[in-house]
């Protein structure tokens, strides 16, 4: 995983968000603990834990990758 565009090493969390419809829905994202930078939230109906985290970190990456297009 990417660092932050901050510099610190960033994080995996496990979350909820309401959909439109108003329900509740768990999501995993990579957050950075010391600027709170967030990246995109992947939701983990239908998939596996393990699967949903792999792609919040490949979300992560790909927009830190834009943010900071030199360094890849």
């Amino acid at each position: 995983m990417r660092h932050c565009t901050c510099g610190a090493e960033a994080d995996v969390r496990r979350g909820a968000r309401r959909t439109a419809d108003g329900r509740d829905e768990v999501v995993y994202r990579v957050i950075c603990p010391v600027c709170g930078q967030l990246g995109p939230a992947i939701p983990a109906e239908g998939r596996d834990k393990a699967v949903a985290i792999a792609e919040a970190v490949a979300a992560w990456n790909e927009m830190i990758a834009r943010l900071r297009p030199l360094e890849a």
